[in-house]
């Protein structure tokens, strides 16, 4: 089952994606179709689909997983029942280090207790707790849901998530700062704040403008501040989290480790100096028909630019070293022209790591570019 790029003396992890939302968000453009669409034999389907994939690869792996991430869609629309089924499935050669179910606010409720032992952790998607910006973003919540939801995990021994979106049209930086402290009064250990992006083939490009850059920046640096003043560590990009804990399944998503992704449009990287990329089917009908996964081996080239795209937007950035172990070549040699041409404040470089710095942050693609021309 799995490919011979495997490094089986580094860590696997596990994404299960569940594709089912009630309706789509009009800025969403992951794939996901509405629950009542979908009929209850295919959805039993799909679950015994699933089932049989995390069977399988625990049979053949023979280890637990580094750590386990269900999203999606909403996992929560399963029920509690089925996403206990399918931790039970996943941990049945150990619990992993962490195990994280992504849950929309109407999906939680005092129930998520009974995934424990298998669940530390939750990630809700909260967005704002005003219902102007709700409103904007088409969400299919309300200040009341999200309010109970995190009411409801703040009572659980589990950590949890939140994420906040900022860079609303019509919708002032004042509103984010307010979301932020009210969201952080709840005591989530982590939270993630992304700008809202307008993507294509999305409702709201048909009826909404972004704020700008300038807007954007505004908003992105006020928001740091207050983070950092409430004890939250802004470790990459668009993630914040109290000492100790930070995500461990996206951290390895973001230093190029190893993962299994079983769910329609679900992927995976697999392999340490060969990565072989996979891709489940891209949609539930050929899901249900027949999973699938496909297979394609990236060049070195590709490997590379895929370590800087990643490794680049965390605040430890790239370990010379390991850079060195995986790719066989000497950090600085190859990329010391291309450093001289970014502005010194938006980076950090000593002889152990390169790393961008958080103003560097603001003009990250701008400078994964820079970087990737030295490829």
């Amino acid at each position: 089952m799995l490919p011979s790029a495997l490094d089986r003396s580094r860590p696997l992890s596990l994404y299960l994606h569940v594709p089912f939302c009630a309706s789509k968000c009009d800025y969403c453009a992951f794939y996901s179709v509405p629950r009542s669409t979908v009929p209850d034999d295919a959805v039993e389907r799909y679950m015994r689909i699933i089932l049989s994939e995390i069977h399988a690869l625990s049979s053949e792996w023979g280890k637990p997983f580094h750590t386990i991430f269900i999203g999606g869609g909403n996992p929560g629309i399963l029920g509690y029942g089925r996403l206990r089924a399918m931790l039970e499935a996943a941990c049945e050669n150990g619990l992993a280090e962490e195990c994280t179910v992504e849950l929309n606010p109407e999906s939680v409720t005092d129930e998520v207790e009974s995934l424990r032992p298998y669940l530390t952790r939750v990630s809700v998607g909260i967005q704002s707790l005003d219902e102007g910006a709700l409103k904007v973003l088409g969400r299919n919540t309300s200040v009341e849901w999200n309010q109970k939801a995190l009411e409801t995990l703040s009572r659980t021994s589990l950590d949890f998530n939140a994420d906040i979106m900022t860079a609303i049209p019509g919708i002032g930086v004042d509103v984010t700062l307010s979301d932020i402290r009210r969201i952080a009064s709840y005591g989530p250990d982590h939270i993630s704040l992304y700008c809202l992006t307008f993507e294509e083939g999305t409702p709201l490009v048909a009826r909404a403008i972004p704020v700008g850059e300038e807007a954007e920046a505004e908003a992105l640096i006020a928001s740091w501040d207050l983070l950092r003043e409430l004890g939250y560590r802004h470790y990459e990009v668009s993630n914040f989290a109290r000492s100790g804990k930070e995500c461990l399944h996206n951290r390895l998503y973001w230093e190029l480790g190893q993962y299994i992704g079983f769910g329609p449009a679900a992927e995976s990287s697999i392999g340490y100096r060969t990565v072989v990329s996979m891709r489940e089917n891209e949609d539930i009908q050929s899901y249900l028909s027949k999973p699938e996964l496909t297979c394609c081996e990236l060049t070195a080239e590709e490997g590379e630019e895929e370590f800087l795209l990643t490794s680049l937007r965390t605040d430890t950035g790239i370990s010379k070293r390991e850079y060195k172990a995986r790719f066989g070549k000497d950090f600085d040699t190859v990329y010391e022209d291309r450093i001289r041409r970014l502005r010194e404040d938006d980076y950090r470089d000593d002889d152990e790591r390169f790393a961008v710095t958080e103003r560097g942050f603001l003009s990250l693609d701008r400078i994964i570019l820079e970087m990737v021309m030295a490829l």
